[in-house]
């Protein structure tokens, strides 16, 4: 059986790593912070990665997140957001 993934990466901007994985029509969407300051991504910068996606779930904590709102991530922290 064949599986397709895909993984589609964002150029880095103030710190901020940002990209996505598909697999099976699930997308994960990965925010790294590699600054010592809490930043904030907008949600331009993101939604060609998450499709027609407007809402995830955080993994972590398993709180729902609006991907139509900027998504704020602490300093040195990652959130994965399923989509």
């Amino acid at each position: 059986m064949t599986t397709k993934r895909t993984v589609k990466y964002h150029v880095p901007q103030q710190g901020l790593y940002v990209y996505a994985r598909t697999e099976e029509g699930r997308t994960e969407l990965i925010v790294l912070n590699s600054t010592d300051n809490e930043q904030t991504l907008s949600s331009n910068h993101f939604k060609s990665l998450v499709n027609e996606s407007v809402e995830g779930k955080e993994i972590a904590s398993g709180r729902k997140i609006d991907l139509r709102e900027n998504i704020v991530v602490p300093a040195r922290k990652s959130v994965i957001i399923e989509c």
